[in-house]
Parts: structure tokens; sequence; C-alpha cells
């Protein structure tokens, strides 16, 4: 991601190739972001090994194996493709998100789902005892009216939200940085986020 961001691949600006409304192919705008002359277009970056060494060569990064890794991952988005690139996109960082969208997506048949697993082991030093405590998080992501959440977004998103509502509404009186383990965050925190469905499974042995 470092090396598509120095190629200019996350500009966020509109780019001046991107305005006209002849619209250029995706081969074309990354020609132009890695700076390849037009006399050398038809010719020059063909494959995964002509975009490794343009990558090296103007300094975007330094490791080949991460050049490669970025030549590829340009040939999985599309990026050389001789398609026009849509009206909608006025940025780098659209092109970019456009294709990331198309090749990025769930498909029918495939579920969006976070498994978190935590394993603790407790030694108590007075008796000798151990517990083991086992918490289990699984959450799939949800569809309403055709648009589906992701569960990353909602078990980020969401833990987030409530932090904020919590300090908002003065239910956190410590200020400063506080970890989530003070009872005072977690208490209130994790009755919130229940109530949104998102429930840790608990074992003690």
């Amino acid at each position: 991601m470092g090396t598509l961001s120095r190629i200019g691949l996350f500009n966020n600006e509109a780019h001046s190739l991107l305005t006209d409304e002849q619209r250029p192919t995706f081969r074309k705008f990354l020609f132009e972001l890695l700076k390849v002359a037009s006399e050398d277009q038809d010719a020059s970056l063909i494959g995964e090994n002509d975009i490794t060494e343009r990558i090296l060569t103007q300094g975007h990064c330094k490791e080949e194996r991460t050049a490669r890794k970025t030549a590829k991952t340009i040939i999985f988005l599309g990026l050389l493709e001789q398609t026009e690139i849509p009206a909608s996109c006025k940025s780098s960082f659209d092109v970019v998100r456009f294709r990331m969208e198309e090749r990025l997506s769930y498909s029918s048949t495939e579920k969006d789902m976070v498994l978190l697993h935590h394993e603790v082991e407790i030694e108590y030093p007075d008796t000798q005892n151990t517990e083991k405590h086992r918490a289990t998080l699984l959450e799939f992501g949800r569809t309403v009216n055709g648009n589906t959440t992701t569960a990353m977004a909602l078990t980020v998103g969401i833990p987030a939200a409530v932090g904020a509502l919590l300090l908002l509404t003065n239910k956190i009186q410590t200020r400063g940085v506080l970890r989530p383990i003070e009872p005072e965050v977690y208490t209130p925190a994790l009755d919130i986020i229940e109530a949104y469905g998102i429930k840790l499974i608990e074992k003690t042995e």
C-alpha cells in the first residue's frame, strides 16, 4: 500500500488527465503515473516484470519483492487494461477505489465474517490454582434493504462510536488516554455493544 501511495494512486486531488471529455484508459492513466513516454507506451509495461522494474528504477520502493507484489496488485486491479475510466473518476484515488470495489467485493456466495478468539491463563500465587478464560466473538456482515455493512465495519465502528458516546454523555469521568480495561469504560460499553447484537461468548475453566 505504501508503494501504491508513492506511485500516486491514492492522490485525492483532481487529475488533469481525468478532466477531459475524452476518457483515458486505465492503462494510459497508469503510464502517466509511471512516467512512460508516449512513444514507448505500445511496447513498454506489458507485464509484471516491466512494471516491477519501472517501480524500482523510479524509487517508489527499494526491495524487488515489494515492487513485485505491487506490480501483481496493479495487474490484479485491472490498471493495465485498455478499457475507459468512468467519468465519475476525477482523481487517482477515485480510479483505485472504483477498481477495488469491482475486484474486492464479496460475491453472492461469500460470507463476510469476523472471528476473534482469546485464551488467557491466570495463575494465583497464593493458592497455586489456575484458571483458563476463553472469549470468542463471531460476527457476520448485515444486509438491510440491499445495503450491506461488513462485519469489520460493525465490530470496529460500533465500539468506537460507543466510546465517543460515553465521553459525550459524561459516563466516563476520567480524562486522558485510557485503556479499555477500566470498569468505568468497559462495563457500560459492553452493555451498549451487546444491545447492538455484538456479544462475546465467555467460558472459564
